[in-house]
C-alpha cells in the first residue's frame, strides 16, 4: 500500500468514526433530557388533548404510552367543540369523510373522519379503518383526572378572533395556547394561558413539540397546570433539553473538524 493510499484509508476510517461520535452525542443528550424530565414530572399518566401532532411528539420524546386519542391527527376550528364534548358518549364515534375534506396545504391525501362534534384529520395514517380503531381505543384510555389541553391558534390558519374569545371564556385548567405574530394580526387581546411562539418559515416545524418546548416550561406545566416562561428554564433547555441545541453544536463541531482536517485525496492510477 502506498503512503497516499494509506492516508486516504485512515481518513475514511476517521470520518466514519466521527459520524458515530456525533450520533452518540445526540443520543446520550436525548437520554439525559428524557431522564431528567421524567424525574421532575410528578405523574406520568397524563392525557394531552392536542389539536395537532404536538401531543404525539411530546409522548414520543418522553417515550410514554399514548393515553389520548389525539395522536397523529389535526383538528381545526371545531377543536373547542371537541373539547367541550369530550365526555359525551358519542365523542369517540368517527365516520369516514371523502378526500375533499383534506387540508389543501398538506399536499397529500390522508384519511378524514368526523365525530358528532369535530372533523378529525388523520394526518399520519394511511387507512381510515386503522385510524378509527386506534382513535376509539385511545379515547377509552383518557385519564379524566389528569387532562391537559393544548391549542395552537395558528394551526393552518383555521382560527378566528371568536375562537380565542371563546377559549378565554372556557378558562380551561391545565391548558396552554400557542400564538404568534400571525395571531396578533387578527387578535390583540390577552389569551388565556397564552404562550408566544416565533414561527419558522417551514410550517410543519411550527407544530412539533421539539420546536415549541424552548418557549415554556413543560415540566412545570405538567406539575402545576400553568404554562410559565422563565430564564432558569431557558438556560436548562439550552444546556440539556432542546434538540436544536444538539444540532447547532454538532454543526459547529463538524465545521471545526472540516476546517482542520485534510480531505482524502484520490489515489493516482
Amino acid at each position: 500500500m502506498t503512503y497516499s493510499n494509506y492516508i486516504n484509508h485512515r481518513m475514511q476510517l476517521f470520518n466514519k468514526n466521527r459520524r458515530e461520535v456525533f450520533k452518540n452525542i445526540l443520543y446520550s443528550r436525548r437520554i439525559l433530557a428524557q431522564y431528567y424530565s421524567l424525574k421532575k414530572i410528578k405523574y406520568h399518566d397524563f392525557s394531552i388533548i392536542s389539536d395537532n401532532c404536538w401531543g404525539r411528539e411530546f409522548y414520543k420524546f418522553l417515550e410514554l404510552p399514548y393515553i389520548t386519542p389525539t395522536v397523529g391527527i389535526g383538528i381545526g376550528n371545531d377543536f373547542l367543540d371537541f373539547i367541550e364534548n369530550l365526555n359525551s358518549e358519542s365523542a369517540h364515534e368517527v365516520k369516514e369523510l371523502d378526500q375533499t375534506h383534506c387540508y389543501p396545504i398538506v399536499g397529500e391525501i390522508y384519511p378524514v373522519g368526523s365525530t358528532p362534534y369535530a372533523k378529525i384529520h388523520f394526518l399520519h395514517y394511511k387507512r381510515f379503518d386503522v385510524a378509527q380503531r386506534l382513535f376509539r381505543m385511545r379515547y377509552k384510555k383518557i385519564n379524566k383526572n389528569r387532562i391537559f389541553y393544548k391549542i395552537d391558534f395558528d394551526f393552518y390558519s383555521s382560527h378566528t378572533s371568536e375562537n380565542i374569545k371563546r377559549w378565554n371564556k372556557m378558562k380551561l385548567p391545565n391548558s396552554v395556547a400557542f400564538y404568534s405574530d400571525d395571531t396578533l394580526k387578527f387578535y390583540s387581546g390577552k389569551i388565556h394561558n397564552g404562550i408566544y411562539i416565533k414561527k419558522k418559515k417551514s410550517i410543519d416545524n411550527n407544530y412539533i413539540f421539539g420546536y415549541t418546548q424552548k418557549y415554556f416550561d413543560y415540566i412545570s406545566w405538567l406539575n402545576t397546570g400553568i404554562p410559565r416562561q422563565n430564564y432558569q428554564y431557558r438556560i436548562l433547555n439550552f444546556i440539556l433539553l432542546d434538540d436544536s441545541t444538539n444540532l447547532r453544536f454538532i454543526q459547529f463541531l463538524k465545521s471545526a473538524l472540516n476546517f482542520f482536517t485534510l480531505r482524502p485525496k484520490k489515489a493516482k492510477p
